[in-house]
């Protein structure tokens, strides 16, 4: 059972993490489902997004590393993906 309950999308695009949500949505990372989960915390969320952004949008992180960074997520919450 989970500890922390997922927040409606929709009510947190009401929010300042709008721009953040809807540029997620058009590049299809990170999942929806981060700002569901970190949207507790608006101002976190926000860092996080930004954090998110800089690194994997406008970084220049090799492509290589992205992947691996990836996986490593993946598996640290057992996702099957």
């Amino acid at each position: 059972m989970p500890n922390i309950t997922m927040l409606d999308i929709d009510e947190l695009r009401k929010t300042k993490l709008r721009p953040y949500i809807d540029k997620c949505l058009e590049h299809r990372a990170p999942d929806p489902g981060f700002h569901a989960m970190m949207g507790h915390n608006i101002d976190l969320c926000e860092a996080m997004f930004v954090m998110w952004d800089a690194c994997f949008n406008k970084g220049t992180i090799p492509h290589r590393l992205k992947e691996v960074i990836r996986v490593q997520l993946s598996r640290a919450v057992s996702c099957s993906y």
